[in-house]
């Protein structure tokens, strides 16, 4: 999302008016709708931005804090380390959030600003939401995971769920996991891989069956 362009007309709205363009934007948008009073928040990282989305996750309205979420979500560019300007500061409340969080929309969306932050401090507190009866939430566990572990080598722990998820009954989500255990993470067992990738040769959704055979022929 944050890397749209902004029309010049909505650079100079304030941010009041910025928050309320977004909160239409996103109430029964359709996902691939574009999204620009959103994308204009994420790239004014300021104070006054940040205060109000960390604001809006504690708001009544499930709206208010799905939009809370997705302005912390890309608030600002990363910098060398894979962090954004306020970081630090947005992960303990987004944490915060996915104990109290009961709308499986708005949770995805916070496990998905966790993961965009490279929030590995939240790696574990994350995990166990790959049980959740919600799709949504799952799949955001599946695209999240990635930003969360160790770059160096995934945790086992980490790399138990990626395996789970690829077993999950939503086809994003076994894509998803799937991909990041092929191309994202590292340190994955070579038996491991082997048996995911195995189980997913014969899978009923076309992109995931054809991404397990081409990876399987690549490799084996």
């Amino acid at each position: 999302m944050g890397s749209q362009d902004v029309p010049n007309e909505l650079s100079s709205l304030s941010t009041t008016e910025l928050f309320a363009g977004a909160r239409i934007e996103i109430v029964g948008a359709d996902p691939d709708s574009p999204v620009p009073y959103l994308v204009a928040l994420q790239q004014r990282p300021i104070e006054e931005v940040f205060e109000a989305a960390v604001d809006l996750l504690s708001d009544d309205d499930p709206a208010a804090r799905e939009l809370g979420a997705l302005v912390l979500r890309e608030l600002g560019p990363y910098d060398d380390l894979g962090r954004r300007p306020f970081t630090a500061r947005a992960v303990p409340a987004l944490v915060d959030r996915l104990s109290q969080e009961s709308e499986p929309r708005v949770l995805g969306w916070v496990i998905s600003a966790l993961g965009y932050n490279g929030a590995r401090e939240a790696l574990h507190r994350v995990l166990p939401f790959a049980d959740h009866p919600s799709w949504r939430v799952r799949f955001h566990v599946a695209a999240a995971l990635p930003s969360l572990v160790d770059p160096g080598r995934i945790e086992p722990e980490a790399l138990v769920v990626l395996q789970q998820l690829c077993g999950d009954d939503d086809a994003e989500t076994r894509f998803y996991a799937l991909y990041a255990l092929v191309e994202e993470v590292s340190g994955v067992d070579v038996e491991h891989l082997r048996r995911s990738i195995t189980d997913l040769l014969d899978d009923p959704d076309e992109q995931i069956r054809e991404f397990a055979r081409a990876v399987h022929e690549t490799r084996h």
